[in-house]
């Protein structure tokens, strides 16, 4: 019998040890998680409740105009703004988020190719005023684009 009941106490002494293991394992791993939970959710926290963050996106157009035979520079640079506000238009329209635009228009004359205008305006700007000519910068360059049909330019 004594034998027996030592081991019945035995076995009751290692279960309670055993047990107080596991409780105090799952009060360290409790109390682990919890700094854990409070470490991170310091970080994680602000992700959480603070918005995001607004981000500026800019879209770049180029687009080319090939010029018409006799087309004057004043009809081609007219047509390039009219393309222009489409663009800039389209681009607003496609995407909520876009906050700048900026188109540029390239004129092609037999095979040359100048910048005619460049039209970079944003959001805010173009709902106050949408017209190109007020945000437009020319390139007065281009204007030798079209001097091939210049009175005197073929007589050499």
């Amino acid at each position: 019998m004594k034998g027996s009941s030592s081991k019945g106490s035995s076995s009751k002494g290692s279960s309670s040890r055993g047990r107080d293991r596991q409780s105090r394992g799952a009060a360290l791993g409790l109390r682990l998680s919890l700094a854990a939970l409070v470490g991170f959710g310091s970080v994680a926290l602000p992700a959480l409740v603070a918005p995001p963050v607004a981000q500026a996106y800019t879209s770049r157009v180029n687009l080319y105009v090939v010029r018409e035979q006799g087309e004057s520079f004043e009809t081609l640079v007219l047509r390039s703004e009219i393309i222009a506000r489409a663009a800039v238009q389209r681009s607003f329209d496609a995407d909520v988020l876009m906050t700048d635009v900026i188109v540029t228009v390239i004129g092609d004359n037999q095979g040359i190719s100048v910048p005619i205008l460049t039209v970079p305006v944003s959001r805010s700007q173009w709902r106050l005023i949408p017209d190109v000519t007020q945000w437009a910068q020319y390139f007065e360059a281009s204007r030798y684009l079209v001097m091939d049909d210049a009175p005197g330019a073929g007589d050499n």
